[in-house]
């Protein structure tokens, strides 16, 4: 009987002494002859868990009247062991035609008590679980990293079965839907963020499944819109329906995230957009002064007043700035995007700088604005690029005087102690919150019908980083703006 059982089996005398093994078990345990383990004990078993040891030896020293008790309450649970061949070999428990070899048992200790309710024997019954253990871990080890990738990738998986109404997906599912995974599952609440037209999309086609014809097969792909507390995201889905070999329809669905792809996309198509508008507004700007400095050229040639001629050189002076004004903003600006610009390092008195630059712009103040230069105290010195202050200011002030057309400018310097605190601020026409967010990006304009090329402003964002500040904003629509920065006392050369 022993011999038919497929599991393996051990019995052991009350001292805990090897009496049988049945053939399975000598199998399992690569043994040729059972003549040659007989008479081993248990708790020499080196791949026996402790607590097991523990339990058996506790109970193979307990006076009888207390060992059922004690067997009852301590071998009721099964238990798995990784047994070790090489373990087998290093303990000389018993030779084996095996070695660097491991298996796993799923296994159980049993008491035997005679009729008088006495001791008689200690049975070890194990089964070699090897194989399903090794297809279970492969199995852990291929969701695992079937997790990791749909959470790396963002891929969501689902299956449902419209027969029987059971639905089942991946938590990267519910994560590209904006859901919790614990959600009562309905249509209406699993896609509840999708926006509407999606949503109806979605639910139409869910009615539409009953009355596809037969055999059922059918591959739907569509990019949805999902809205979570306000943000935007993308989501890729195809879903195949099919019937399974029990006639249940069965919905198979993937999802992907694409909201960086998408958004990616845009971008591009503006900025290509954008890149259009500025080689078109670069053509209108450069056109401009030049026709100026070629016709007022001539005039001068051709003019015999000094008064019109002293007239035509100031024009021709101003177009000419101008141009190198263009010219200038366009090469540092390709230096900045190439990476290639650096600071030159050196003490001076930023106030001092300011209010020179501010200055300039009262005298040139032609639309007749108040001009105010605000600073409380004296000068104040900082280690920074000279060069770089001037442009980011020099920008600024172009803006401020370019968008406002009545009321005021101002400029204000502010020592905060470790840093200094530069503002431009204006009752302008002013930026709304929207835009807010785009203001800083290369070739972008509030005004396409106004002069210049859209990069001011972002030559002034991208040289305020160089310098270790930030450039922000403060504005509202029709009431004006302020542009300021936060400039560090001291800047290393980099």
């Amino acid at each position: 009987m022993l011999n038919n059982v497929p599991a393996g089996i051990e019995v052991y005398d009350k001292i805990g002494n090897l009496l049988e093994i049945n053939q399975k078990g000598l199998e399992i345990f690569g043994v040729e002859d059972s003549q040659i383990v007989l008479g081993i004990n248990i708790l020499d078993n080196p791949n026996l868990p402790k607590m097991v040891l523990s339990n058996i030896s506790t109970l193979l020293s307990l006076p009888y009247k207390y060992k059922k008790d004690f067997a009852n309450e301590h071998f009721k649970n099964s238990f798995s062991i990784e047994y070790s061949f090489e373990r087998v070999k290093s303990k000389n428990y018993f030779p084996s035609k095996f070695t660097n070899k491991n298996i796993f048992l799923s296994s159980k200790i049993e008491c035997y008590f005679n009729e008088d309710g006495d001791f008689e024997n200690l049975i070890f019954i194990f089964l070699d679980e090897s194989e399903r253990y090794q297809k279970q871990l492969e199995l852990k080890k291929f969701e695992l990293m079937f997790d990791n990738m749909s959470t790396f990738a963002k891929i969501g998986i689902m299956e449902e079965n419209l027969t029987d109404g059971t639905f089942v997906a991946n938590e990267q599912w519910f994560e590209n839907f904006g859901v919790s995974k614990d959600i009562d599952y309905r249509i209406d609440n699993i896609y509840k963020n999708l926006v509407k037209q999606d949503k109806q999309w979605l639910k139409s086609n869910y009615l539409r499944i009953p009355y596809v014809g037969k055999p059922l097969k059918v591959v739907q792909e569509k990019q949805l819109n999902v809205v979570v507390d306000g943000e935007n995201k993308w989501i890729k889905c195809v879903w195949n329906i099919f019937e399974n070999e029990f006639g249940d329809t069965i919905i198979l669905g993937s999802s992907i995230d694409v909201t960086e792809f998408v958004d990616a996309t845009i971008k591009a198509k503006e900025s290509e957009q954008l890149k259009t508008k500025f080689l078109e507004n670069i053509t209108h700007e450069i056109h401009t002064p030049l026709n100026a400095i070629v016709g007022f050229s001539q005039l001068i040639v051709d003019s015999t007043d000094n008064d019109e001629k002293n007239e035509y050189k100031k024009i021709i002076t101003e177009n000419n700035d101008t141009l190198i004004n263009l010219f200038n903003n366009i090469l540092d600006f390709s230096k900045m995007e190439a990476g290639i610009m650096s600071l030159k390092i050196e003490l001076f008195d930023v106030c001092a700088l300011a209010h020179d630059i501010f200055e300039v712009y009262r005298v040139q103040n032609v639309k007749k604005l108040e001009c105010n230069f605000k600073f409380e105290g004296k000068g104040v010195y900082v280690f920074s690029d000279k060069r770089k202050i001037k442009d980011i200011i020099t920008n600024l002030l172009n803006n401020a005087f370019k968008f406002t057309n009545e009321g005021f400018v101002e400029l204000s310097v502010e020592d905060t102690g470790e840093n200094v605190r530069i503002g431009v601020k204006d009752s302008g026409i002013g930026v709304g919150e929207p835009r807010q967010k785009q203001i800083f990006d290369r070739f972008y304009k509030l005004n396409d019908f106004s002069q210049g090329t859209g990069l001011g402003l972002s030559i002034a964002y991208k040289l305020v980083k160089l310098i270790g500040g930030e450039l922000k904003i403060k504005s509202e629509l029709g009431k004006g703006s302020e542009f300021y920065f936060i400039l560090p006392k001291k800047r290393d050369i980099v």
